[in-house]
């Protein structure tokens, strides 16, 4: 076997028992620390707005697990606010402060509270997923480029 960053290769004939943490579903209003982990740019699903889609790997600041959480965020006027909370939540902007956007955001952290969607899959069953409710303030010993002290 060798070895990679952080990881180390399955040969093809070793064996595995490893099951892995299962993500959680987090409760409504659970407070969670984001990490980005990928950033697309695209367009909405009728494609009259271009929407970039933000995903991050998300955990309970109150010990109830992890998940992955991806946030789309139309760019229209009527969703400037949402960037503007995403921006300021990251350690990018203040508040009232004009922001030329970046989407080099792999890696930063933020802060958000989380609800619950409740949506029908393609197979028809009902299913249950976390979504960003609304992104925070950056905690008073957060520095600059969404890394937390």
């Amino acid at each position: 076997m060798s070895e990679h960053v952080d990881d180390v290769v399955i040969g093809w004939d070793d064996e595995v028992s490893e099951d892995g943490n299962a993500f959680a579903l987090l409760p409504d209003g659970d407070e969670v620390e984001l990490t980005v982990t990928d950033v697309e740019r695209g367009h909405n699903k009728d494609g009259s707005a271009p929407q970039v889609k933000v995903t991050f790997a998300a955990e309970s600041l109150k010990g109830y697990g992890r998940t992955g959480i991806v946030d789309y965020i139309k760019m229209t006027r009527k969703s400037e606010w949402k960037l503007c909370e995403l921006f300021t939540a990251l350690g990018l902007r203040k508040h009232g402060e004009r922001l030329k956007l970046r989407w080099d955001l792999q890696g930063m952290k933020a802060r958000a509270t989380v609800s619950v969607d409740q949506y029908t899959g393609r197979d028809g069953d009902l299913r249950k997923s976390n979504k960003i409710k609304r992104y925070l303030e950056p905690a008073a010993n957060a520095v600059s480029d969404g890394e937390f002290a």
